[in-house]
């Protein structure tokens, strides 16, 4: 079982929540489909969110959790911001 905190700090966390896609282009050893790029495109806080619920899911739910708030959040916030600037 692979533990968040042995192999990722503080400074990977917040660069995931404000750089998703840098993070998942970068950092990730996953091999990417065609789904994935679709997801890093149109999604990537959800395809990060997912990534931590198959990885960490079992030792850290509430990495998850949280995870699958900045996702839902952002995802939300993105069309706010977007109103606001027309």
């Amino acid at each position: 079982m692979e533990h968040f905190w042995e192999h990722h700090g503080l400074f990977f966390l917040i660069f995931a929540v404000f750089f998703p896609r840098l993070t998942l282009l970068f950092a990730t050893a996953v091999p990417f489909g065609i789904l994935a790029w679709v997801g890093w495109f149109f999604l990537p806080r959800f395809v990060m969110a997912y990534y931590a619920t198959v990885y960490y899911g079992d030792n850290n739910p509430f990495l998850c959790a949280i995870a699958w708030i900045i996702a839902i959040f952002g995802f939300l916030g993105g069309g706010e911001t977007a109103r606001r600037r027309m």
